[in-house]
């Protein structure tokens, strides 16, 4: 009877979790090693690959898996991680077949890992090709590998079944169809060309050290956004689609940040959904209020936090003291400019309205459309209630986000 199935159960098992036991993790790597005439590394890399799409087809998607093990395990880890994720995707064709978002991460994914890129091809024995290409095949570099293949088992068992977001891979066609084209689509149409001012004024805020004239770009920002959602809507006559996506938050402050991408997308009549212990925000709104909440979020995050490290009152703090003052500026900085953001898409709203009597009850099915959407994905929400926070990090946040009087 071949060990090797059952020892990477144990190892997993070992590895992660409430009963993690190192102890035990090396046992079983030493007894891995030595099961060559068991063809162990094949069978780890049947068991990743597996393990990814039974994962994929309880919700999870590319980044999602990789960002859970940034989060907890090694830099060696989670290359390895990275690694595994795309020679999947090589393995079942997903560059050809699966849509366009998931496509997307898979690129991000070779952007952040450009050696997991360079990956070794479809293998029966990924793990034994990809550790003869790294040039080490002596016991220590085996040894690790089988530490950081345990851990991903160990990781990724325990992930729950998540709200599917977009097709199951075995939804997908054999050949993805090609992306429809459309009158509004070409790099010459107005409405790209909205698109690109609105990019054109937040990278200017990103870029200015003068917070006057980031928070002026970005309120301007926000109007061109607003007006260029309610085009849209009238040039559909009032059908809607719902989108969703979801957002990987980095620490440190994950939370305050998620309240960042929250007010952002309540100014823009998408709905969230934040996830603390795995730190990943759900988005639900039309794919053009999806997609400019997230660009206007990375925008007013880069903004934060430059104004968070020339805060002279955090520089005066160290430790603790510094990481309660951080939290509570970015929380603090979040609830302002939702707002002035707010204000900013009211002034577009106000001017819009009068040129169409339509508008209103078109946004009023806008917003039913998007909450019957998002009850179905989490029928179950629960209100989290506020941190603490230091008092003396909100009052800076406050004013940070306040200095400027947007006009």
């Amino acid at each position: 009877m071949n060990p090797v199935p059952k020892l990477l159960r144990a190892g997993a098992d070992a590895s992660f979790g409430r009963d993690k036991d190192l102890r035990v993790v090396d046992d079983i790597t030493d007894r891995l090693i030595g099961l060559e005439d068991f063809d162990a590394m094949a069978l780890g890399s049947l068991a990743l690959t597996n393990m990814i799409q039974t994962m994929y087809e309880a919700g999870w998607q590319p980044f999602d898996l990789l960002h859970i093990v940034r989060r907890q395990q090694t830099v060696a880890v989670s290359s390895l991680a990275a690694a595994v994720i795309l020679h999947q995707s090589d393995l079942t064709n997903a560059n050809d077949r699966a849509p366009e978002f998931w496509v997307d991460q898979l690129s991000e994914i070779c952007a952040l890992y450009p050696k997991a890129a360079s990956r070794v091809e479809a293998s029966p024995s990924f793990l034994a090709a990809l550790l003869r290409s790294s040039g080490k095949s002596d016991y220590i570099a085996a040894s690790d590998q089988w530490i950081a293949v345990l851990a991903l088992l160990g990781q990724w068992q325990t992930l729950p079944r998540w709200p599917q977001i977009g097709p199951l891979p075995s939804q997908w066609p054999r050949k993805r169809a090609t992306p429809r084209v459309t009158a509004t689509a070409g790099a010459d149409s107005p409405n790209s060309k909205v698109l690109g001012r609105i990019r054109g004024l937040l990278a200017k805020a990103d870029a200015t050290d003068f917070d006057e004239e980031a928070e002026i770009l970005t309120a301007k920002a926000q109007e061109l956004m607003t007006r260029y959602s309610i085009d849209s809507l009238l040039l559909s006559e009032g059908n809607v689609d719902v989108d969703s996506r979801r957002v990987h938050i980095d620490n440190p402050h994950a939370p305050a940040k998620a309240q960042l991408l929250h007010v952002v997308g309540e100014v823009n009549r998408v709905k969230s959904i934040w996830d603390p212990e795995f730190a990943v925000a759900t988005l639900v709104g039309s794919p053009i209020d999806v997609e400019q909440t997230v660009v206007l979020f990375t925008s007013l995050l880069i903004q934060a936090t430059r104004a968070l490290s020339h805060s002279p009152k955090a520089k005066r703090r160290k430790g603790s003291a510094s990481a309660a003052f951080g939290k509570a500026f970015l929380f603090a900085y979040a609830v302002r400019i939702g707002e002035r953001l707010a204000d900013a898409d009211a002034h577009a709203l106000d001017e819009a309205s009068g040129d169409s009597r339509d508008l209103l009850p078109m946004l009023a099915a806008k917003t039913v459309a998007v909450e019957e959407a998002f009850d179905r994905l989490f029928p179950r929400v629960k209100a989290m209630r506020g941190p603490r926070l230091d008092a003396e990090g909100w009052e800076s946040g406050q004013a940070a986000a306040d200095k400027a009087e947007l006009r």
